[in-house]
């Protein structure tokens, strides 16, 4: 498989300790990596360095993180050791602190965990697994950082977890996909939720069912959703598609490369860079990177990383690069990884006209 050569990799600083399927936000100092572990670090853009920050007081993995204002982050549920919690903390960056915020009314991993316009936080789905098991959920809570205080909200018409959810330019929200506990399959729904109202609305569903998919909001408004498994917890898939939400339509495509568990990152000057996955069966694939262009419409491979990676972050930085962090390689009995790498999509210059490199049609 050859690599257009539009962009690169380089090795920065690793991360203080392995993690995957962790959570990162970026903040006024820098890029925290949460959860994957017990230990939060921030990375540096100008030194290039990790450092250590305040131990979250309950570890976890597969948590949502959200910065709910300048300098706070709000931290919820997430797994510890297998199980869901219902634990959510409020980071101070600044003073470096810890403290705990009301917990949520069920505990749960797998979720989604979005800041609305309000400054309000909506959670929605995930699974409430415990000693006695567990049930995918349609339960969805609105959490008010004034009073401190989570509420429950109108039902999702679906369980679902492992689903996406992307806030729209009209201020509500879109939740695509994911599993059902209930139907034992993969979802092709898609709903808004009204923010105004607190109410579920179905909009046309996707072509096809997908789980541990992305979904990514372009700078016109559509919505990229992208890869995924099209059965429960499957193979990874290499299909795309594009949600329109004035039109209620969506324009299927075709990755270069089957992916899930990859990250989805919208560029400044307005492609996506699609990193990872985690096919085993095809580990190179893990090493893949791929670029959407929203003008033309299509997909072309970047350069590689050095080593393939899924279930890792994948930040936008200042300098309009892209922070890969951790992650795992794709292999039988996966294991985390503490390495990074700053991703540059390359400049080219034709006849005086300065373009992005790296759009030009996939076969």
């Amino acid at each position: 498989m050859n690599a257009n050569l539009a962009g690169e990799f380089k090795d920065t600083g690793s991360m203080l300790e392995p993690r995957y399927f962790h959570c990162a936000v970026t903040t006024e100092l820098g890029v925290l990596a949460i959860a994957g572990g017990g230990g939060i670090e921030l990375y540096n853009s100008l030194s290039q360095e990790w450092s250590a920050r305040a131990v979250l007081p309950v570890a976890r993995h597969t948590c949502g993180a959200v910065i709910l204002r300048p300098g706070v982050v709000l931290v919820a549920g997430g797994s510890d050791a297998g199980n869901a919690l219902r634990d959510a903390q409020l980071y101070d960056v600044a003073a470096d602190c810890w403290r705990a915020a009301s917990p949520l009314h069920t505990p749960r991993f797998g979720h989604t965990t979005t800041l609305l316009e309000s400054g309000r936080v909506l959670v929605v789905g995930g699974n409430n697994l415990g000693p006695s098991g567990g049930q995918v959920q349609d339960s969805v809570e609105l959490y008010d950082p004034l009073g401190d205080l989570w509420h429950r909200q109108g039902w999702l018409p679906v369980d679902a977890m492992n689903h996406t959810a992307t806030l729209l330019p009209d201020a509500n929200l879109l939740v695509v996909g994911g599993f059902s506990g209930r139907q034992n399959a993969a979802l092709a729904n898609a709903f808004i939720y009204d923010v105004a109202s607190g109410q579920w609305a179905p909009v046309r569903p996707m072509p096809m069912p997908l789980m541990q998919h992305t979904a990514t909001l372009l700078l016109d408004g559509r919505v990229l959703v992208a890869g995924g498994a099209n059965e429960p917890f499957g193979p990874a898939q290499n299909h795309a598609c594009m949600y329109d939400p004035g039109a209620d339509s969506w324009e299927l495509s075709e990755m270069c490369v089957p992916r899930k568990d990859h990250t989805a990152t919208r560029l400044a000057a307005g492609q996506v860079l699609v990193v990872g996955a985690s096919d085993i069966s095809n580990p190179e694939n893990a090493r893949t990177a791929e670029l959407y262009d929203p003008l033309s419409g299509q997909w072309v491979l970047t350069a590689q990383m050095p080593h393939g990676r899924f279930g890792h972050s994948a930040s936008c930085l200042p300098t309009g690069e892209v922070l890969v962090a951790g992650g795992a390689r794709p292999i039988s009995h996966p294991a985390p990884v503490s390495g990074a790498e700053i991703y540059t999509l390359a400049r080219v210059s034709h006849q005086g006209a300065s373009t992005w490199a790296g759009v030009k049609p996939s076969r």
